[in-house]
C-alpha cells in the first residue's frame, strides 16, 4: 500500500514550460489539476487512494504556481494555452490514452473546459467545488461590475494588473490563513467593510480567523506559505485575469456535452454554490453532463479534498469501482 511518503516529485517538460510534477503509483492515469490559492500538495491524499486502487496519479504545480515555470504575458493565461498544457501533461503520462481527470476550484474550470475541448482524453471526470455553469451572454467580468457595482468582489479587485499580488506577496500567510477556513470557523470583525471607496484589499474585509482548521496543520499552511514566497501570486491571479478572453473562446462549446461519467463533489457550505441544492445543481448541469453523480458532503466548505478527505476518498474508490 502507497503512503504520501512516497510521492516522487519530478521535473517534466511541458509545452516548453519546466513543470514539477508529484506521481504515485503504476497502471492507468489518473490527472490531478489544483485551483487557487494550492498546488500539487493539496491532493496528496487523493493520489494515495487512488494510486492503491491501481493507478498512476499525477499531479502537477500549474503554470504560475509552485516550481512550475510562469507563462510570460497575463495573457498567455487563457483557456487554449491552459488546455494545451494539459494535453501535454496527459501525452507526457499516458501517452495520450484517455485519463481520469481529477479537478478542484480553478482546477475543475480547466477540467470542464479540457474535456469539452479535448473528449478524447477523458475517460472519467471527477470535479469538486465549482459546477460547470452556463456560458452567459455577457462577459463575466462586465457581469461582475454591474452585479456588485461599488461593493468590494475579490473577482474584480484581481483585475488591476500588480494589485492583488502585491498585497498577497507582502503577506503571503495573512491571505492564506483567511482563505483556508471551515465555514463555521470564527473569524474577528473585518478591518474594512464592502465600499470599494474605503480602498484597501482583500485580506482587510475576510476577518483574521480566531482558530486554525484541524484538517490544516502548521505543517500543510508552512507548505502553501513557501510555496507562495517562491512563485508569488501573480500567476495564479492571471487565470482570472482571462475571465472575458476565457468567456470568448468557450462560446463555441456552450452546448457541447461531455459524455464520459461525471462525479462532482462539493460541501453544502461552499460559498461557491451560494445554498444551491442538488436539485438546481442537477437542473444547471444534467443537458450537458447527462452522466452525473452529485454527492454534497453536509456543512463542509469550499476545501473539500482537505476538509473532508476520508469522506471524498471513499466517493472516489466508489465512482471507480462502477
Amino acid at each position: 500500500m502507497y503512503s504520501v511518503d512516497d510521492i516522487s516529485l519530478q521535473n517534466w517538460q511541458i509545452t516548453d514550460l519546466q513543470t514539477r510534477v508529484a506521481t504515485l503509483g503504476q497502471g492507468p492515469v489518473a490527472l490531478f489539476i489544483h485551483g487557487w490559492p494550492e498546488c500539487w500538495y493539496s491532493w496528496r491524499q487523493q493520489m494515495v487512494a487512488v494510486a492503491n486502487l491501481g493507478y498512476t496519479a499525477v499531479a502537477p504545480d500549474m503554470p504560475g504556481f509552485g516550481e512550475t515555470q510562469a507563462l510570460p504575458a497575463i495573457d498567455d493565461y487563457n483557456v487554449e494555452r491552459i488546455c494545451a498544457f494539459m494535453l501535454g501533461l496527459v501525452q507526457r503520462a499516458s501517452g495520450g490514452k484517455p485519463v481520469l481527470l481529477v479537478g478542484h476550484d480553478w482546477g475543475a474550470i480547466n477540467c470542464w473546459q479540457f474535456t469539452q475541448r479535448h473528449p478524447q482524453y477523458v475517460a472519467r471526470l471527477i470535479n469538486m467545488s465549482v459546477p460547470l455553469r452556463p456560458v452567459a451572454d455577457v462577459p463575466p467580468i462586465e457581469f461582475l461590475r454591474g452585479y456588485f457595482g461599488e461593493n468590494f468582489f475579490y473577482q474584480i479587485y484581481f483585475q488591476e494588473p500588480g494589485q492583488a499580488e502585491a498585497e498577497f506577496d507582502a503577506n503571503p500567510e495573512g491571505i492564506l490563513r483567511a482563505l483556508c477556513c471551515s465555514p463555521d470557523t470564527p473569524r474577528d470583525p473585518p478591518l474594512l467593510g464592502r465600499s470599494t471607496h474605503e480602498g484597501g484589499g482583500w485580506i482587510d474585509r475576510l476577518g483574521k480567523p480566531q482558530v486554525q482548521p484541524q484538517w490544516l496543520s502548521d505543517e500543510d499552511l508552512a507548505y502553501y506559505v513557501n510555496a507562495y514566497r517562491h512563485s508569488g501570486f501573480a500567476g495564479g491571479i492571471n487565470y482570472y485575469r482571462n475571465l472575458d478572453r476565457n468567456w470568448q473562446l468557450m462560446l463555441p462549446y456552450r452546448d457541447t456535452v461531455i459524455g464520459c461519467p461525471v462525479l462532482f463533489i462539493v460541501g453544502t457550505g461552499d460559498s461557491t454554490i451560494q445554498g444551491a441544492s442538488e436539485e438546481k445543481l442537477r437542473a444547471m448541469m444534467s443537458d450537458r453532463v447527462p452522466h452525473l453523480q452529485i454527492e454534497m458532503l453536509q456543512g463542509k466548505g469550499h476545501w473539500i479534498q482537505s476538509e473532508a478527505t476520508e469522506e471524498v476518498n471513499a466517493l472516489l474508490r466508489a465512482f471507480l469501482a462502477e
